[in-house]
């Protein structure tokens, strides 16, 4: 199953004013998101770690996040500089919420002076001065997509913008990708990509544009919006200059599976790009890249070596993108599944399977033989991420019965070295800069979501922030501030004073 489907059973029903069971809070006109549960009087504010005087010229840190999961690499991490001393005093660094309206599910990217978001229902690409959070630009790029079996629905966007060389990429529901001025949203070029109509199954694209600028080129992949007319998975090239798209298919003709809903990630020091693809129809020997590693050739797109899950269970995709590490003298893979597992695999060696595995998260009692939906808090989608030669990976309910977890690990042996627990489900990748690393989670009912601040070294739990309904967006961490937004479109920027020298 894709990501469409997994919000769908929460989101699809919210606009269609029922829930299914799984209600969100009803938006009350404000939002508690950006409000730490210890706020008090020296909890911060524009003179908090200073001297009481005048307040310190900017946030500290250092850096830009430029794509969804950082970089095109994809390993979560920015080199920026944030301690751990710094979070006692974060702060909003806007006076209000930015409010994108409902709904967002994914990461904001921040570079050249702004931060930019996409939205779903409402399709937006909307770029904020990353300093005021006061708008700058919005581009809707919007389109109904529609299947057979299923209707015609408006997702609107599910996949994060990039911004590189002034540039800013989105891959629209209107089944194009766009190049876009950064500084005044101006179209440079669009081009076809996936097709959302009935008669092309409603192809859809989650996955966030993978910017190589050394190969010239982005990634995408290309997957369905609706679990009963699933599309014949492809991954898709297109050239930065020109916009000229080329695009491999994954399964035999008249086949259906294997769609890449998740991310692409991009070794340029290897010459090779990695995936992880969607569900099988049938058969798994009839679909080997479907619900499997794939290693592919950045330009020809062809599929050099691959690994497939060997899970009987009908739903036990990909949703997570791959993370690599190079630890021990390996170079290595991880992957977290809907079967609950993470998977750490060798870049050099995929078709030899798991060096090892950890069951990150539980499935559904309920559905033995089915797998995990993660927005019910059953297994994970949580992509890994990689800083200071350790590995973390998150989920949902864990084996000892918590409601998630974040897990710190020696990547080349598998030994656990920090856990912490989270409130909630975690549903996307954590991002981490310097000695920080942030974390959002969310009941199962959708009613509430946590920002948390962890020291990366052991995983210490430093700040917690609440929002008011689910989060399905990662945060993100450019130029000192922290940014989060919840699925009703709140969007906050958190930072600390710089510190006196």
């Amino acid at each position: 199953m894709r990501r469409a489907a997994l919000a769908a059973v929460v989101l699809w029903a919210i606009a269609c004013g029922s829930t299914g069971g799984r209600p969100l809070a009803p938006d009350a006109g404000g939002s508690s998101v950006g409000t730490p549960v210890d706020a008090g009087p020296d909890a911060g504010g524009p003179d908090a770690g200073g001297d009481g005087g005048t307040p310190d010229a900017g946030p500290i840190g250092a850096g830009d996040w430029r794509q969804y999961r950082f970089d095109a690499r994809g390993g979560s991490a920015s080199p920026a500089v944030l301690a751990a001393v710094d979070v006692a005093n974060l702060a909003p660094i806007w006076a209000a919420p930015v409010e994108l309206g409902q709904y967002v599910y994914t990461q904001a990217v921040a570079a050249d002076g702004i931060a930019v978001y996409t939205t779903a229902f409402s399709g937006r690409v909307v770029a904020v001065d990353a300093t005021s959070g006061q708008e700058l630009w919005s581009k809707t790029l919007n389109a109904p997509i529609a299947t057979a079996c299923g209707g015609s629905n408006q997702p609107g966007f599910w996949a994060a913008a990039a911004i590189v060389d002034g540039v800013v990429y989105a891959a629209s529901p209107d089944g194009n990708v766009y190049a876009l001025r950064s500084a005044d949203g101006t179209q440079i070029w669009s081009t076809r990509i996936a097709d959302p109509t009935a008669a092309g199954h409603g192809e859809f694209v989650q996955s966030s544009p993978a910017v190589s600028t050394r190969f010239g080129r982005l990634y995408l992949g290309v997957a369905s919006s609706a679990h009963c007319d699933e599309v014949a998975g492809r991954i898709v090239a297109v050239d930065l200059a020109s916009g000229t798209a080329q695009s491999r298919t994954l399964v035999e003709p008249s086949q259906q599976g294997a769609a890449i809903w998740s991310s692409i990630s991009v070794a340029e020091d290897e010459n090779l790009i990695y995936a992880t693809t969607g569900n099988r129809i049938g058969p798994a020997s009839a679909e080997p890249y479907a619900q499997a590693f794939l290693a592919l050739d950045p330009r020809t797109l062809e599929v050099l070596d691959h690994w497939q899950n060997p899970t009987p269970l009908e739903n036990a995709d990909f949703g997570s993108s791959p993370a690599l590490v190079d630890a021990g003298g390996m170079k290595l893979v991880a992957a977290t599944s809907k079967d609950g597992n993470l998977y750490v695999l060798r870049r050099d060696a995929l078709s030899k399977g798991p060096v090892w595995t950890y069951p990150i998260a539980v499935i559904d009692p309920q559905n033995p033989g089915v797998g995990g939906d993660p927005t019910g808090g059953w297994g994970s989608i949580s992509t890994p991420a990689v800083a200071h030669g350790v590995l973390y990976a998150a989920g949902g309910r864990t084996p000892s019965g918590e409601p998630g977890s974040v897990v710190a690990f020696e990547p080349s042996t598998g030994r656990v070295l920090w856990r912490h627990f989270t409130p909630g489900y975690v549903i996307a990748p954590v991002a981490i800069a310097g000695e920080i690393l942030a974390v959002e989670s969310s009941t199962p009912d959708g009613s509430a979501s946590w920002l948390e601040i962890l020291e990366a070294s052991n995983l210490g739990l430093l700040r917690q922030f609440p929002g008011a309904v689910a989060t399905f967006a990662g945060p993100s961490i450019a130029n000192g501030a922290i940014f989060w937004t919840d699925a009703f479109g709140h969007a906050v920027a958190l930072g600390a004073p710089a510190r006196r020298r």
